[in-house]
C-alpha cells in the first residue's frame, strides 16, 4: 500500500514549509494525511501498521514525537516516555542530519540510556528494599504477626504467616498498628535511603538548546531541507 499522499506542488511546498507559531517545524502536514492515518497502527512504532510507512515518513513522525515530548516535559520525559523504541529513536533522528541537534542528542541520549545499540534507560528508582516499599512493609508485617502469634510454638509459624497473607493490606495493616499500640510488636525502624540521581547534565543541556528561539529557526532549515531531499518519501506530486 502506497502511504504518500498525491499532492501538487504547491501543496507540498506549504506542508514542507508550515509552522506553528512559538514552534518547530515538524513537517506534520506530510504525515496527518488520510493515506497515513488511515491505515490501523500507523502511529506504534513496532506495529505492522508503522512498517507500511516510508523511513522519511517514519523520522518526520519521531522528529514530531521528540519536539512534543521535549516542549511537554524535556528530554528525559521523551526516554521514559519511549522505552520500547529508543533504538528505533536514535537511528531515526540521526537521519535528520542536523549537526547541533545530533551533537546535543547522542550524548543526552548516551546519559539517559546507554548503548543506543541496545538502549537501557536508566533507573530513577532508589536502590534497596525501601524501593519497592508496599511490598516489602507487607512482608514485614506478615512476618512480624506470624511471630507474634507463634512465638510459643515457632513451628506453626509458616501456617500463621499463610493465613494473615489471605488478608488484604487493610486488615493487615490494622492488626499489625493495633500490635504496635498494644507493644506487642516493635515497629521496624526505617532507614534513609542514600540514593543519587541519575545524572542529568546532558539531558539539561539538550532541553536548554532545544527551547531556544535559535533552535526553532534552526529547524525551518534543517528539517525543511531533509523535506525536500526526500520529498518522493513523502508524498506523490501531481502536476
Amino acid at each position: 500500500m502506497d502511504t504518500r499522499p498525491t499532492l501538487t506542488p504547491e501543496d507540498f511546498e506549504e506542508r514542507a514549509t508550515y509552522v506553528d507559531s512559538g514552534w518547530w517545524l515538524t513537517g506534520e502536514g506530510l504525515i496527518h494525511t488520510p493515506s497515513v492515518m488511515n491505515i490501523p497502527g500507523w502511529n506504534l512504532y513496532g506495529h505492522s501498521g508503522n512498517a507500511q510507512l516510508t523511513e522519511a515518513q517514519r523520522v518526520l513522525m519521531m522528529w514530531s514525537d521528540l519536539v512534543g515530548q521535549v516542549a511537554n516535559g524535556g528530554f528525559e520525559q521523551f526516554i521514559s516516555n519511549y522505552t520500547e523504541t529508543l533504538a528505533l529513536a536514535h537511528r531515526l533522528i540521526a537521519k535528520l542530519e542536523w549537526p547541533e541537534l545530533f551533537e546535543r542528542f547522542d550524548p543526552a541520549f548516551r546519559e539517559q540510556a546507554g548503548d543506543p545499540a541496545n538502549p537501557q534507560p536508566v533507573d530513577l528508582s532508589p536502590w534497596g528494599w525501601e524501593a519497592d516499599e508496599p511490598g516489602a512493609h507487607r512482608a514485614h508485617m506478615l512476618d512480624s504477626l506470624a511471630r507474634h502469634k507463634t512465638r510459643w510454638r515457632p513451628w506453626a509459624r509458616r501456617r500463621e504467616m499463610a493465613l494473615y497473607d489471605q488478608l488484604s493490606d487493610t486488615i493487615l495493616q490494622t492488626l499489625y498498628n493495633m500490635a504496635v499500640s498494644n507493644g506487642e510488636i516493635q515497629p521496624v525502624e526505617k532507614h534513609q535511603v542514600e540514593y543519587e540521581p541519575p545524572p542529568c547534565v546532558a539531558a539539561e543541556a539538550f532541553d536548554t538548546w532545544f527551547y531556544l528561539d535559535s533552535t526553532r529557526q534552526e529547524s525551518r532549515h534543517y528539517v525543511g531541507s531533509y523535506i525536500r531531499a526526500h520529498r518522493d518519501q513523502l508524498c506523490r506530486i501531481d502536476g
